[in-house]
């Protein structure tokens, strides 16, 4: 379809010729009027045009994304291989699988080229559970007005693993099992939202896990990222896995390394193995998992680079083009200035002006068009605003030294002309 819209265009402007001028001009000349001028001008415009509107919003999304690619997420997800492990644990207390984990644990911590080693329901960048939490006691009506959290099983050892700061208080121990009294460690934002100002340490929480029972927090920890580096820090509680059974037959056992992560796999499956050979593992890096947490706003950006860059690409043929053109058209008069006195740098001006006249008519018309369009791609950005400067002075640099570069050789190949065959051309 648009092979044929655009070859309709020049085929309806040949049908509309005046025989008796095409006579008079000759046959080069035939097609060549205001009208077609102003057509293919048109197009060069609209070319440059959607060209800018295409890198202003590739330039925005590169620019999210190196942002959302640098932004702290709270731990430190190098050389860490986790290793989600699924028990088959019937029964309510899932005693067996608490067994399976402590004696892995041990196990994987002894390994040569690891350096610690822990568990967690949820590695950060992934949230399993969440809902409403108390402090100090118990409301007589539970309600959904409640403030919110994520919820974390996690091992002793698991903060330090994973980088995670341990700011006051302590970590969970192999103390904290089902028949000593429950303990929690709450992350900073959530320090913040319930006990501005207080210390939290020794204060009692609920929360709507697995368990009503009142849990003494004993620590406070950094934030993490919890829902992908988008996402600002929320709320999380943080439970020793001794402790909460619910859900607790699945839990990943991350592992910090001294060497390459991946290096240890076959290492770790074997301690498994020896444990039980009914348990399904599965192997990961963090920097992995994190990876897939960026998938979409990689992909989109990736997307329309690769869009941008086509489109640059057709308004450098579509500039080139017309310019090549027209210099074929005004050998004559090229020939006539030359003839009369022009230099040469004077006939490159000539050409290089009427097509920096058509880069700055698509600047324009592509950077109002851009400020309109990105304001689409709001939800998308990252720590960038749609109307982003830099973005846009980058591209006008980037879209006008492209376009003086298709202009420069044609401009080049007119200085070259020879008046004498310019006279006697046509």
């Amino acid at each position: 379809m648009a092979s044929l819209l655009f070859g309709v265009i020049p085929a309806f402007q040949g049908s509309q010729v005046d025989p008796n001028e095409a006579l008079k001009q000759g046959a080069a000349r035939t097609l060549v009027g205001a009208g077609a001028s102003r057509t293919r001008a048109a197009l060069v415009v609209a070319e440059i045009a959607l060209s800018v509107m295409l890198l202003v919003g590739a330039g925005l999304l590169i620019r999210s994304f190196v942002a959302l690619h640098n932004v702290a997420l709270g731990f430190r997800p190098q050389n860490v291989l986790v290793m989600q492990a699924t028990v088959p644990a019937p029964g309510p207390e899932g005693a067996r699988a608490n067994q399976f984990f402590r004696d892995v644990l041990a196990d994987i911590g002894a390994v040569p080229g690891v350096l610690a080693a822990g568990a967690t329901m949820a590695p950060p960048g992934h949230v399993d559970a969440s809902g409403a939490y108390w402090i100090d006691h118990l409301p007589k009506e539970l309600n959904l007005s409640a403030p919110q959290a994520a919820f974390s099983v996690v091992a002793p050892g698991t903060f330090a693993v994973l980088g995670i700061p341990l700011r006051r208080g302590r970590d969970f121990s192999d103390g904290d099992t089902r028949d000593a009294p429950f303990t929690a460690v709450i992350n900073e934002a959530l320090a913040r939202r319930a006990f501005p100002g207080q210390d939290p340490i020794a204060r009692v929480i609920f929360c709507g896990y697995d368990s009503m029972k009142p849990m003494k927090i004993v620590g406070v920890v950094g934030d993490v990222r919890q829902y992908g580096p988008a996402v600002e820090p929320q709320p999380e509680v943080y439970m020793p896995y001794q402790q909460h059974f619910y859900n607790g037959t699945t839990l990943s056992v991350v592992a910090r390394t001294a060497i390459d992560p991946g290096s240890l796999v076959e290492a770790m499956r074997r301690k498994a193995r020896e444990r039980s050979a009914e348990v399904p593992v599965k192997f990961t890096t963090m920097e992995a998992s994190l990876y897939e947490n960026v998938a979409t706003p990689r992909f989109r950006t990736l997307l329309l680079t690769i869009f941008a860059g086509l489109a640059v690409c057709l308004a450098i043929a579509g500039v080139y083009g017309v310019m090549a053109y027209l210099v074929g058209q005004r050998t004559n008069e090229i020939g006539l200035r030359m003839a009369l006195g022009a230099s040469s740098s004077d006939v490159m001006w000539l050409v290089l002006r009427q097509g920096m006249a058509f880069a700055g008519i698509g600047l324009a018309l592509g950077v109002i068009g851009a400020v309109a369009a990105t304001r689409l791609l709001t939800s998308m950005l990252f720590e960038v605003e749609p109307s982003d400067p830099m973005t846009y002075v980058s591209v006008a640099v980037l879209l006008g030294a492209v376009v003086l570069l298709a202009c420069y050789i044609p401009a080049l190949r007119a200085t070259k002309v020879d008046p004498m065959v310019a006279l006697r051309y046509e």
